[in-house]
């Protein structure tokens, strides 16, 4: 299965992560991801991701790496990770740490958490 992502109902560009990562699976989410928050931003709607991890496979240097850069690249106004395994969720907030964007990038357990602080609901 392949990353996908898309603009879901809830108004918000969603990215389910699936199966073994690497460089290029993180680097081939860029056009679309950036396309997707032109579009947003261009319709006066707030930039607000959501990345589902929960079927994440293995992971590598390169690829958190790869992940990094991808949201450090990214002009968005909030982005929530969630799903993660133990590991996966200690590896998304030592990403988020490094990026130093803390405030506007959370990591949680479950999807309806992150939801709510997306749309400001928590």
């Amino acid at each position: 299965m392949a990353d996908r992502i898309f603009l879901n109902e809830e108004g918000l560009i969603e990215v389910q992560v699936e199966g073994d990562q690497t460089y290029m699976t993180f680097e081939n989410l860029k056009p679309d991801a950036t396309e997707l928050l032109n579009k947003l931003q261009q319709a006066g709607k707030p930039r607000l991701g959501l990345v589902d991890i929960s079927k994440q496979g293995k992971f590598s240097a390169d690829s958190n790496r790869a992940a990094m850069e991808v949201l450090e690249s990214l002009n968005y106004d909030k982005l929530a990770i969630f799903g993660g395994n133990a590991i996966t969720t200690e590896v998304s907030k030592a990403i988020v740490l490094a990026m130093g964007k803390s405030g506007n990038t959370k990591v949680y357990q479950k999807r309806e958490e992150a939801v709510n602080w997306l749309l400001g609901k928590e």
